[in-house]
């Protein structure tokens, strides 16, 4: 949550406390905060929800494309338009090419507003992996986290049916 800015919309989705069945306040640890940027539909059954949950959304491109801009060019207006858009969205305020004028101040912004931009839509931890953070950022949240956990162990079935795969090393 220590990627917010105080006064940024995105952070409307999320329980940071609440009050259970007993009555009594639960307030929720920096892990435990619960989203609820895509409730679940009350009228569905079994799997059929109802609920549409996006594969791409048009921040993600804005975003890549600032991204790819930055790592080709460096930090151009472009790039800082792009990720602009997506923050005037969120009621937040502009970055500008001085403050972000070497590319990897850039890349390290981008990284973490993606982080806000896509929290609780499975992309963090792939993001994470591609800048080469997800181990460091990891640990220093306390996790115990390993070199071989950016990658998961391939099932033991699928193990069974191919003699040819090898588990994924410190699996």
């Amino acid at each position: 949550m220590e990627l917010f800015e105080p006064e940024d919309e995105r952070l409307n989705a999320f329980v940071f406390e609440y009050t259970n069945v007993q009555g009594a306040t639960v307030v929720l640890g920096e892990d435990d905060v619960r989203s609820f940027k895509y409730l679940e539909d009350p009228t569905g059954i079994g799997s059929v929800a109802g609920n549409d949950l996006p594969w791409i959304r048009y921040a993600d491109i804005l975003l890549s494309r600032a991204e790819a801009l930055n790592e080709v060019q460096g930090p151009t207006q472009e790039s800082i338009d792009l990720v602009n858009e997506i923050r005037e969205a969120a009621d937040v305020p502009p970055i500008d090419l001085v403050s972000y004028a070497d590319k990897e101040s850039l890349r390290d912004f981008i990284l973490d507003e993606r982080g806000r931009e896509f929290h609780s839509e499975w992309l963090r931890r792939e993001d994470l992996i591609r800048h080469g953070k997800f181990i460091e950022m990891a640990v220093a949240r306390g996790k115990p986290a390993k070199d071989f956990h950016v990658l998961f162990p391939i099932p033991q079935s699928e193990l069974d049916k191919n003699p040819n795969l090898e588990q994924n090393p410190g699996y």
